[in-house]
């Protein structure tokens, strides 16, 4: 105890800053407190600096499972001013001991140091110690896991941040490697717990130190024993509950949950798990977690398991240090015997005082610890951590192959290149298959056209899942610009294509511009019309066509033509015709026909010319003439049954389409075009 008389006690602080330097905390500790009857000792050392540099004068820790530990310590020091810039993030710990002998170490990282007040002689402190683990919760970041398993995801999460852990997993089956695992805007330990707790799998700290994760409490150590004894006074020994709480409660007994497969929709992806007691207390969810039984079924265990944490939950008071999150102890002498089994550590806050001696009362150093707990054979899993939502669409790039201008499955999907992925690179590695959504689809029917890589495009997320994105728009931008010339075209709407790995394009087009109302279709190649019943077509004003190649028109039945006005015909080359049955011809006025050449007809049966009027014929000078008076014949001389020979009769051709047409044994015509594939029809 320090004197009272200024000289005295200038001389006690002397001795106790040589003893900071010279001598260890124990010794130190000495000259500012009394002999503790509990033999407990607390001693820290923060950073780089010595050990002796601080006195402890009150702890707290709280630790949980699959949670962070916090540790504060309150302490004295001689020295009035430290700068603990250079010692934040190092290590720190505090150590208890009983009767010289350490009971744990409790070690971390300096998260936070506050100078308190100073009373001339002593300067008070006070320190956050965390976990290694904790340095994740100072970043955010969103990045994209593909074809990987969880613990695979947890794994690279601690090695990146350099956290020490081991781990045991019971059943590795039940990890299986998921197509897509998305970070976003968390925190390295906000994703790495969502991920643990999604499988089951809890974490705490041991000493070392070092994080330990499991998915079954199997992964925990036993070998700690408490006796009970309520007289709390009476024991001073460090394996003490002096006091037991323990409680059932009413829980959810019933868990449901459904997912969607869309490769197999038809299929009820559902599954159920309920208890042994009361079976009517459900809870449903869709979640979205699982696309196979065997997913859903461990997911379905998993939260039926999370919801039972509170059934069997008890709370006792002990004096033991070593009890902590991944312990499992067992009771003695508890007069009721179902509590004299073994017991899981859930939640313990740790508390300790070590006075100041200075203080002038002669308390000694006292601890105590409220721990929580449940029976030791349960599995506590971690509550679940819904993914955050995502908070509107974004837009993405398509991606593919080097060398590829459309990449996709036999769904339509596409992979997508997002802008805020730093990791990723843009190729048809950056993301899953992501799914499109178009304006109309069925079973084998609807709109589709797939994004093609280098298009922007806009990505929603069903339900606000951040791990299914879906495609509902495309966007243009500098690089992708619009099939218009805007603002000067913008009457018009336009659905233009692209030829794959080409120049040209086909294209639909409307004009709305009051008086130029146009509808414009544009065929890179070819241009097939498939009407399986009739087609109807009226134009209202003129029609225009023209043909730079061929022009075949076959017709199965009958076909009727009737124009009103005059018709014209030109044909610059041969004019063929054929009438397989008989030709009628009516003129109402007359009938006219110049011919260059000569004019050959050929009858298998009898020439009829029949007038009302007369019949002429005439060659130069010479001429026939037949009229109801008579035979008029004129000629420079008349030959009757001598002279002259008969002309060569041309011959009429029959051109292919004809004969095609003409082919037998069918109800239809035996020439379609388009029944022809594109090769056949392709004229170059």
């Amino acid at each position: 105890m320090l004197a009272e008389d200024p000289k005295k006690k200038a001389a006690d602080i002397a001795a106790l800053k040589d003893s900071l330097v010279q001598q260890p905390a124990q010794t130190a500790l000495s000259l500012l407190s009394g002999n503790s009857p509990s033999g407990l000792v607390f001693t820290c050392k923060i950073g780089r600096l010595p050990e002796q540099t601080f006195l402890v004068t009150e702890f707290s820790l709280s630790e949980s499972l699959s949670s962070l530990f916090s540790l504060t310590i309150s302490a004295v020091s001689l020295l009035p001013s430290i700068t603990f810039e250079d010692h934040l993030g190092s290590a720190a710990s505090l150590t208890v001991t009983r009767d010289g002998v350490k009971v744990r170490t409790v070690q971390g990282l300096l998260a936070s140091a506050e100078q308190g007040n100073t009373d001339g002689n002593k300067t008070w402190y006070h320190f956050l110690i965390r976990p290694e683990m904790w340095i994740m919760t100072l970043n955010q970041d969103s990045r994209i896991f593909q074809k990987q398993s969880v613990p695979e995801v947890l794994a690279t999460l601690l090695d990146e941040a350099h956290v020490k852990n081991d781990l045991k997993f019971y059943d590795g089956a039940l990890h299986g490697k998921r197509d897509y695992i998305t970070q976003k805007r968390e925190s390295a330990y906000d994703f790495w717990c969502r991920l643990a707790a999604e499988e089951g799998i809890n974490f705490w700290f041991e000493e070392g130190p070092k994080l330990f994760y499991s998915d079954s409490h199997l992964g925990m150590t036993a070998g700690i024993h408490l006796t009970y004894n309520p007289q709390a006074d009476t024991d001073t020994r460090d394996s003490t509950a002096f006091s037991w709480r323990y409680a059932e409660q009413l829980c959810s007994d019933i868990q449901t949950h459904k997912d969607y497969n869309p490769q197999n929709p038809s299929y009820p992806l559902e599954h159920q798990l309920s208890g042994d007691i009361h079976r009517q207390h459900g809870t449903f969810e869709s979640y979205g977690r699982f696309q196979q039984d065997e997913q859903g079924g461990y997911f379905t265990m998993l939260r039926y398991e999370q919801s039972q944490n509170a059934r069997q939950i008890g709370t006792a008071g002990t004096n033991c240090f070593a009890l902590m999150p991944g312990k499992i102890f067992t009771l003695k002498n508890h007069p009721s015997g179902a509590m004299n089994q073994s017991w899981q550590v859930v939640t313990v806050t740790h508390r300790g005082r070590q006075p100041l001696a200075d203080n002038g009362g002669g308390e000694g150093t006292t601890f105590s610890n409220t721990v929580q707990f449940i029976p030791g054979t349960r599995e506590w899993r971690p509550p679940y951590r819904f993914r955050p939502q995502a908070d509107g669409d974004e837009l993405a790039t398509v991606v593919g192959p080097e060398g590829e201008e459309i990449y996709t499955n036999e769904q339509g999907a596409v992979k997508v290149y997002f802008h805020w992925d730093r990791r990723g690179k843009p190729d048809h590695s950056a993301s899953c298959w992501v799914r499109v959504a178009h304006g109309w689809n069925g079973d084998g029917f609807g709109f589709m056209s797939i994004p093609r890589i280098g298009q922007e495009v806009i990505v929603s997320y069903l339900s606000g899942d951040i791990d299914r994105p879906v495609i509902t728009g495309c966007t243009y931008n500098g690089r992708n610009r619009p099939p218009l010339n805007l603002p000067k075209e913008k009457t018009r709407t336009i659905f233009r294509t692209k030829t794959h790995k080409g120049d040209g394009f086909n294209e639909l087009r409307f004009e709305d511009l009051a008086g130029q109302e146009e509808v414009y279709i544009h065929a890179q190649k070819n241009l097939a019309i498939n009407v399986l019943n009739s087609r109807g077509e009226r134009i209202h004003y003129d029609r225009t066509a023209s043909i730079g190649h061929n022009d075949e028109l076959v017709v199965a039945g009958n076909r009727t033509v009737t124009v009103e006005g005059n018709q014209a015909h030109k044909t610059t080359g041969n004019y063929q015709e054929q009438v397989d049955g008989d030709r009628h011809r009516i003129v109402a006025g007359d009938h006219v026909a110049r011919i260059q050449g000569a004019v050959s007809t050929d009858a298998n049966g009898d020439i009829t010319l029949q007038s009302q009027g007369k019949i002429t014929l005439k060659v130069g000078g010479s001429f026939v003439v037949i009229h109801s008076g008579g035979v008029d014949i004129k000629g420079p001389l008349i030959n009757l049954n001598s002279g002259g020979s008969p002309g060569e009769l041309l011959q009429a051709t029959n051109p292919a389409v004809l004969k095609a047409a003409a082919a037998s044994g069918s109800a239809f015509v035996a020439h379609c075009p388009l029944e022809e594939t594109p090769e056949e029809t392709d004229n170059g």
